[in-house]
């Protein structure tokens, strides 16, 4: 898990540090105040082999190819990357304004990879990427690395049957089922084949008890078995785009990729774009699940909605705890942050004064 992230003279920051809780995190601020850059250079610093000059410029898609380019303009230190997780180990990179792809200092000690979940959706990228018919320098072209790796991950086969997976692990099955219910079925991802189904999960009883790790928490004498309805099969691309979203977390559940390959921490860039409201719930109750579970969040947002269920819903009884980072520019036009556990001290929160105009506006034409 993340505990410390440090920018100095990188990109839009001149000097930052966060330290995040190890359950969930909300980064809040105005547009081109650097939340995703913030959530890219923890993604690249998780993984030890993102630590390379292009692999760099494949993420942050620079202007152009130097290290330079990626040097906050208004200074003439070294710029420095660097994130600390729960066990004090480090990995850092630090460049000089003048580099092209050679960095200065490297240390590169990442415990476990993060999963980065960008802006753009998925789902409906998988046919094109998985044909083969795009070369790879073209996809490069068009996608950021974050967003090639994540196809990656969602078109990996299971290492088992899905529905093992889910009653082997009780984040996928309290999860898995609840996401199957908003959607009204599941995405399929079998090689070429992508497509919606329509269903529901079912619980199915076990002469012989449950099979599941931690039966006694959750179903000891059931299991889950996903029931489709026949002739329902509806293309990914003909889907609603809020739902392929929510798809994705269904997908990455059931294919192991949250459940079985070490991934503590999931960053997620605006979760809630091109979302309806009435689905944002679900997903805030499917992120805390997950916490709950021992996964780390760290999210960005511009929305309310999405802030206010994290902050109604948050159970202290549960052991919930979220951090939220609210990022803004100084008198000189600096950004800087402030965090707090309580979203209603935050005293730098966009967010929450756009809503307040918003609402004064309205009181003020009711009342003529």
């Amino acid at each position: 898990m993340i505990s410390e992230l440090q920018l100095d003279n990188f990109a839009a920051f001149k000097e930052l540090k966060l330290n995040f809780s190890p359950k969930i995190n909300v980064i809040i601020g105005e547009n081109s105040c650097g939340k995703t850059q913030i959530l890219k250079s923890i993604y690249a610093l998780s993984r030890n082999d993102m630590l390379k000059s292009e692999n760099l410029f494949d993420l942050f898609k620079p202007l152009k190819e130097s290290l330079g380019s990626l040097h906050h303009r208004s200074s003439s230190e070294d710029a420095l990357l660097s994130v600390k997780d729960a066990s004090d180990s480090q990995s850092k990179i630090v460049f000089s304004a003048k580099s092209k792809s050679q960095f200065s200092e490297i240390l590169s000690d990442a415990s476990a990879p993060c999963l980065l979940i960008p802006t753009k959706e998925i789902l409906s990228l998988l046919p094109a990427i998985n044909s083969g018919k795009a070369s790879k320098e073209s996809v490069s072209a068009l996608f950021d690395k974050s967003v090639i790796d994540l196809c990656e991950l969602v078109l990996k086969a299971p290492s088992e049957e899905t529905e093992k997976i889910l009653n082997n692990d009780p984040r996928a099955s309290t999860i898995a089922p609840k996401l199957s219910k908003a959607l009204g079925g599941r995405y399929i991802i079998d090689g070429s084949e992508q497509y919606f189904v329509a269903g529901s999960y079912r619980e199915k009883k076990l002469p012989s008890g449950s099979k599941a790790q931690q039966a006694q928490i959750y179903n000891d004498y059931t299991e889950l078995k996903f029931e489709k309805a026949e002739g329902t099969e509806t293309s990914v691309m003909m889907t609603a785009e809020g739902y392929r979203k929510i798809g994705l977390l269904q997908r990455l559940l059931e294919n192991g990729t949250l459940t079985q390959s070490g991934i503590s921490t999931i960053l997620w860039d605006e979760p809630e774009s091109n979302m309806n409201p009435s689905l944002i719930r679900t997903l805030v109750e499917c992120l805390l699940m997950l916490s709950r579970n021992g996964q780390q969040i760290i999210v960005a947002t511009h929305n309310y909605v999405l802030l206010k269920w994290f902050d109604l819903l948050v159970d202290s009884s549960k052991d919930d705890h979220i951090m939220y980072h609210a990022l803004y520019r100084d008198e000189n036009k600096v950004i800087r942050s402030e965090s707090e556990s309580d979203y209603s001290m935050l005293s730098n929160n966009a967010i929450a004064e756009t809503y307040g105009e918003l609402y004064d506006e309205e009181i003020t034409k009711a009342l003529g």
